[in-house]
């Protein structure tokens, strides 16, 4: 059973990236959730998530032109440090961050009907609530055993680059206000405080990495992966970048009053009328949805490669008639509903979207650290290593490495027993599993065929000698 091979082009690769980094979505997910945080310092956090996001694109881009990916980051970890301890480690921080990212969506949904309902001064009944939420888990879930290019190419392309265009369009609105240098000078109570801002920005700026995952179904998958990159985080990182300083210009109130706030966004759209207000609703919503296919897409990818390599149960093989994983979607779809019900039910809604946001910021950053300080040994190994190749991954690796330092030193208790639960899962799995498979060994070659690491390089290696 395989997925579809170099079905996908360079607009799709594009579609990809920019659904995990969801700028609209982001805006009213993980930067209002950063906020609680930070306050007005989510301005400096985004834009230092955006020249760090800048930097781990380049790293990526590193990693790209000499490997395709068969199932995410996990793979190039292998590739520069040989270990399937630390690829496994790797993928499944990967699978987890992208299923608490969509944990996290789902509630941020929730919070913005909770929001209409205060502004309009109408009652949702809590069966249309519980249904818009069960929605929001399903949807991503049932529309990812699409055909990936029809998915990326009409669903998700057109609803991306709209929300880009309203944030873009909410940053000309707030000049009128302005311009206020002293929003980009940090002011924060501690700095655990600011690197967990910093660390729920760039989760979704850095979601541009996402393409890497097609490597597979991607014609021309050194290339055209690089480039859906980076016009991600070309459009969606700057335009959330804008439109978080708008949000935070346009807020008529306090600083205070703004982190108080669940959806600061739409107490401002308000002002601006109704159909304002439900554009910004819907094109939300939407992205919020497009974000989480995105990761589904990722995280199923991930596993599916996982029982390849038989480092996971084979029934994760599966796929459908589409060519998408079908057993492996449906666990990541079902895990989300799963872990929804029970933040919620144990830590109510507000306490359920701090928790999950900031571990799964923590796990995110995570695999990038390993992979960072490893993209230069990589070089290394292939014998190509550069001044650039070793200055650029280092420095970004740095910044990470210190937000996710700083936010694991701030964690509270109930952050703590998620990341102890994760913890022994990984080992679980891999003493159960994983230790009997070859995690992270399978790459793709030119021609889009699925080959160990070592084959690969042995063939770039006699085509260089010829």
């Amino acid at each position: 059973m395989e997925l579809k091979k170099a079905v996908l082009s360079f607009k799709e690769t594009y579609a990809q990236a920019m659904a995990v980094t969801a700028p609209l979505g982001s805006v009213v997910s993980t930067t209002t959730a950063a906020i609680l945080y930070a306050g007005s310092s989510v301005i400096f956090t985004t834009f230092l998530s955006l020249l760090t996001s800048a930097l781990w694109i380049y790293t990526l881009s590193m990693y790209t032109k000499k490997l395709a990916s068969a199932g995410g980051y996990y793979n190039f970890n292998y590739g520069a440090w040989r270990s399937k301890k630390l690829a496994f480690l790797e993928a499944l921080t990967e699978m987890v961050a992208y299923t608490l990212l969509n944990v996290v969506n789902v509630i941020a949904v929730y919070t913005i009907l909770s929001v209409v309902s205060d502004i309009l001064g109408i009652i949702i009944p809590s069966w249309v609530i519980y249904s818009i939420i069960g929605f929001s888990v399903a949807y991503p879930t049932l529309i990812s055993f699409t055909h990936v290019k029809k998915l990326l190419g009409y669903v998700v392309t057109i609803s991306a680059t709209a929300e880009a265009a309203l944030l873009i369009s909410l940053f000309f609105l707030s000049l009128s206000k302005g311009i206020h240098f002293d929003y980009f000078v940090p002011k924060f109570r501690n700095f655990g405080d600011l690197a967990t801002a910093y660390v729920l920005t760039t989760v979704s700026i850095s979601g541009a990495g996402a393409a890497t995952y097609l490597g597979e179904e991607t014609k021309n998958p050194h290339e055209n992966v690089s480039k859906g990159m980076w016009l991600a985080l070309i459009i969606g990182g700057i335009s959330m970048f804008l439109g978080t300083y708008a949000m935070i210009v346009l807020w008529p109130g306090t600083i205070n009053s703004l982190a108080n706030s669940n959806q600061p966004l739409f107490v401002e759209m308000i002002k601006y009328g109704v159909i304002a207000f439900y554009i910004a609703l819907m094109l939300s919503i939407n992205s919020l949805l497009a974000s989480n296919i995105g990761t589904t897409i990722g995280a199923a990818r991930i596993l599916f490669n996982l029982a390849r390599e038989n480092a996971a149960p084979k029934i994760f093989t599966k796929v459908n008639r589409s060519g998408e994983p079908l057993v492996a979607t449906a666990i990541i779809g079902i895990s989300t509903a799963i872990i929804v019900v029970l933040s919620v039910s144990v830590l109510g809604i507000t306490g359920a979207f701090t928790e999950v946001a900031a571990v799964e910021g923590v796990l995110w950053l995570l695999g990038r650290i390993s992979d960072g300080f490893g993209a230069p040994v990589f070089y290394w190994r292939i014998n190509s290593l550069g001044i650039a190749n070793i200055v650029i991954p280092i420095t970004a690796t740095a910044v990470n490495s210190w937000g996710d330092i700083q936010s694991v030193l701030q964690m509270d208790i109930v952050q703590l027993l998620m990341i102890t639960v994760f913890a022994g899962i990984v080992v679980s799995w891999y003493i159960l599993k994983a230790r009997k498979g070859f995690p992270g060994t399978l790459v793709v070659d030119e021609n889009n065929n699925v080959i160990t690491i070592d084959e690969y390089l042995k063939k770039i290696k006699a085509l260089n000698v010829r």
